[in-house]
């Protein structure tokens, strides 16, 4: 198995892929936060097949560009802002809702991230 994942990992296109993320780092990681931004505001109902994928995501991004837990609570103090934010406008909304999710999500994630480092 670990063969396997090993050959999947040293494929050519692969090393492509992840050589075009680690350039293109701040792009990759703006427009993550736009999705996040757009899930909150734009889309009425709320998938948890979306959700998690961009969870996942993240996290892949996580391990791609080393990056550490300050930049997950960074996120997090802006998701709990754009909450707030609503929140003072709208009352309890679909959208207020979506952003409270994302903030306990990735708030879950930067605990994890900063336990292990």
């Amino acid at each position: 198995m670990r063969k396997v994942l090993e050959k999947i990992i040293l494929h050519e296109s692969i090393k492509k892929m992840i050589a075009f993320l680690k350039e293109n780092k701040k792009t990759t990681l703006a427009l993550l936060a736009f999705f996040i931004f757009a899930d909150i505001f734009f889309v009425k109902g709320s998938l948890d097949i979306v959700i998690f994928s961009i969870l996942l995501l993240y996290v892949f991004f996580l391990k791609i560009f080393k990056i550490n837990s300050k930049l997950t609570f960074s996120l997090c103090l802006g998701l709990l802002s754009i909450m707030s934010v609503d929140y003072f406008f709208t009352g309890a909304s679909i959208s207020t809702e979506k952003a409270a999710v994302w903030f306990i999500l990735f708030l879950v994630v930067g605990v994890i991230q900063g336990w292990k480092e």
